[in-house]
């Protein structure tokens, strides 16, 4: 009976289908007195909410809270205020984390410059440092080099907002662009969102993502894909279950310039493909790069930690979080990849 009801148990998992049951009492905490930026926004048919920039208790949630206390004093969707409050937190329940106002105590109206200023860094990676994400959530706050922009629902709009400017880009919509491949034999499904206008087709968007030339459209703004990394890759010996593979190396240089260097795999056998690298860096790319493998190499300010990303094109970039060290960034990727992907590699 025991051995029955494990292997029940097993199948309901592996299915989705194991519910866990709500048990933890509701938990409510009281906040200190903070001061913080805040944000006003509103989804189609629902009221309007605050999502605080400059906070959060938990790194995972974006703070969020009723915006009636500021919607009595003219508060719009897509205005800042920098509010003086007290705030209360629930946790466990049947309605999982929330937060609240308790007692709001003072506030003005601000710019949204000084507002996008005041944004808190949050750093969110795991072991594999990934970026430039995005799921249905029309609610998007990014503060990094290759991402820096934050995203609201505005009633039957969209707004950007970013560091370069006061006023928000308005669009039509927040769209996830579906576009079917096949790999290996296998049909997969490539998801990216988009802010765009309702004149642009999805065929369209499709093109300019491809290309790399979304800025050049202004109707339309890449804002990322739906798992951290369209493609598979390996890290510490463990294939991770996304589409394509990807290798990464990382060679130390003490003198070295920045550049960038994209290798299709036709070239594995030009020995002139890399005469302007340092020799040693040109023996570690040969002897590591299989045939079936596109090569990207990143010189520059990076280390072992430096990922790849994308930037606001859809192109991909090689991004690290310090400045100190100095050497090569490696990445060898399934050429298939680019026929998917902006072959256009950033520089930046």
């Amino acid at each position: 009976i025991v051995i029955c009801g494990l292997i029940v148990c097993f199948r309901a998992i592996a299915n989705g289908n194991f519910l866990i049951p709500i048990t933890d009492k509701e938990k409510i905490t009281e906040g200190d007195e903070r001061t913080d930026i805040v944000l006003c926004y509103q989804k189609s048919g629902d009221s309007m909410k605050l999502v605080n920039l400059s906070y959060r208790q938990f790194p995972y949630y974006e703070e969020e809270y009723s915006a009636q206390l500021l919607e009595n004093h003219g508060m719009m969707p897509g205005d800042f205020a920098e509010i003086t409050y007290q705030a209360e937190y629930s946790v466990g329940g049947e309605d999982g984390h929330h937060a609240y106002i308790k007692v709001l105590k003072d506030w003005k109206q601000i710019q949204a410059g000084e507002a996008l200023e005041a944004r808190t860094y949050q750093s969110f990676r795991d072991d594999f440092m990934h970026c430039r994400t995005a799921t249905y959530y029309p609610v998007v706050i990014y503060q990094q080099k290759f991402a820096d922009f934050v995203i609201i629902p505005a009633e039957e709009s969209y707004y950007l907002f970013t560091p370069d400017s006061d006023k928000p880009a308005v669009f039509d919509d927040y769209r996830k662009i579906t576009k079917e491949i096949e790999i290996s034999g296998k049909k997969k499904y490539l998801h990216t969102w988009v802010l765009c206008n309702e004149n642009l087709s999805d065929e369209e968007i499709q093109e300019a993502l491809y290309q790399g030339h979304v800025k050049d459209n202004p109707d339309l703004f890449f804002v990322g894909y739906d798992s951290d990394y369209p493609f598979q890759f390996t890290a510490n010996g463990f294939e991770q279950p996304y589409l394509y593979h990807i290798k990464k190396l990382y060679v130390t240089s003490d003198s070295v310039e920045s550049c960038v260097y994209h290798l299709t795999a036709d070239r594995i056998d030009d020995p002139d493909a890399l005469d302007a690298l340092p020799e040693d860096i040109q023996h570690t790319v040969f002897t590591n790069w299989q045939s079936s493998d596109d090569v990207l190499i990143f010189g520059g300010n990076c280390d072992e930690n430096t990922f790849l990303t994308f930037d606001d094109n859809n192109r991909p970039v090689a991004m690290s979080e310090q400045t100190e060290t100095s050497g090569y960034t490696i990445f060898y990727i399934e050429s298939g990849f680019f026929e998917n992907i902006c072959s256009g590699i950033s520089g930046e």
